[in-house]
């Protein structure tokens, strides 16, 4: 009897389960069930927040096939001074003097675009171009407004001293700076962009020019330098001579 009860209790005791590994797996079991539901949640979250933006996205009257950012809202004056500086120049590309000057407000100031002259000269500067053989291709006009002024920048190509006639240009770069006041022009400049064109049109014929005629480049140029045309009739006269002379020479072979 003695040895049954001992193999007894040594059966029973080997099937008491040990403490310590108890314990770990109930924490591991609670370990377990923790990040499942703390997973759970977070998906939750994120389904929760997916359905949030699709009702934002297609509640009624929101256009779901919108781009993400606005339009840029135009401004009027901006629209109205692009409008003037628009009519103007192209009054001033189609030789029409009296038609560009309606543009222009009382006290323009067009210095800039008139050799110093003011609007006095805008008939004479006009007359020159054509002369000259001006041709001009405005290639944008960007506004943007500043108290009751609005600056209008204005890029343009252009052909001078008839140089489509003879396949050089147009030449690129240049630009018209307008100021805009009440619906009409109180300034305006232009600058050239003249890096191709010197080399390629201006220098050429400069030299041809005081070669061939010295005694009318003297009356078509403000000074020996040959850099700046003269605003005057007889000026003009000769310029639009010439130049139709130094095309023919040009396409003879005659003259660079």
């Amino acid at each position: 009897m003695a040895e049954l009860k001992e193999v007894f209790e040594m059966a029973t005791k080997q099937m008491e389960p040990d403490q310590d590994s108890w314990n770990q797996q109930e924490r591991r079991q609670r370990r377990t069930a923790r990040n499942r539901k703390i997973g759970a949640i977070a998906v939750a979250a994120v389904i929760g927040l997916a359905a949030v933006v699709l009702i934002l996205e297609t509640r009624p009257g929101k256009d779901v096939t919108a781009p993400a950012t606005e339009p840029s809202v135009v401004n009027p004056a901006d629209t109205e001074a692009v409008l003037v500086a628009s009519g103007f120049l192209e009054a001033f590309g189609a030789f029409d003097a009296e038609r560009a000057r309606t543009y222009l407000a009382e006290g323009a100031d067009i210095t800039g675009m008139t050799e110093g002259m003011g609007v006095e000269g805008l008939p004479l500067m006009i007359s020159w171009l054509e002369a000259s053989g001006y041709q001009q291709t405005i290639t944008s006009c960007e506004a943007g407004t500043s108290g009751t002024d609005t600056s209008v920048l204005c890029t343009f190509d252009f052909h001078g001293l008839r140089s489509d006639e003879i396949g050089r240009g147009p030449f690129t770069g240049s630009d018209f700076a307008i100021t805009v006041r009440d619906g009409a022009i109180s300034r305006a400049s232009m600058t050239w962009e003249t890096q191709k064109f010197s080399p390629q049109m201006w220098e050429p014929f400069a030299d041809w020019v005081s070669t061939i005629h010295p005694k009318d480049a003297a009356v078509m140029y403000q000074d020996a330098t040959l850099t700046n045309f003269r605003l005057t009739e007889e000026s003009i006269r000769l310029w639009d001579q010439h130049t139709r002379e130094y095309v023919k020479e040009v396409d003879q072979g005659t003259a660079q």
